[in-house]
């Protein structure tokens, strides 16, 4: 499952994962993400993984594309997870994109919003 929270002031909307990620969830989240960036021009995005145990091959084809033609609009990205893997992916992933992106532990998830919401 995959829940959100939108700071439409500070631009931020922010993501817990928890288990698997429908295709319903992910537009839930995309539109979030669409109406920050239609009232903001950008976003800043904050992702709590504490399990994911994957996504529905509808929702995973999307986040592909989603990412494709929006990529430019994220401004900063924080993963908050203590899994080794998804810090492996994270770290990967960062070097083809502009958004500035940093992993953080569950630990420092106060500092990872505060860390979002930076100019």
């Amino acid at each position: 499952m995959m829940t959100f929270d939108t700071d439409t002031q500070a631009g931020v909307v922010e993501f817990l994962v928890d288990g698997g990620v429908t295709r319903a969830d992910y537009d839930a989240g995309v539109a979030a993400m669409e109406a920050v960036i239609a009232d903001k021009g950008s976003l800043s995005a904050l992702a709590v993984i504490r399990n994911f145990s994957g996504m529905e091959l509808g929702a995973w084809w999307k986040d592909i594309s989603w990412g494709a033609t929006h990529m430019g609009k994220i401004r900063r990205a924080a993963i908050v997870t203590d899994s080794g893997w998804i810090e492996m992916a994270t770290r990967a992933g960062s070097m083809m994109v502009s958004a500035e992106v940093k992993l953080f532990k569950p630990d420092a998830l106060e500092e990872a919003r505060a860390w979002v919401r930076e100019d």
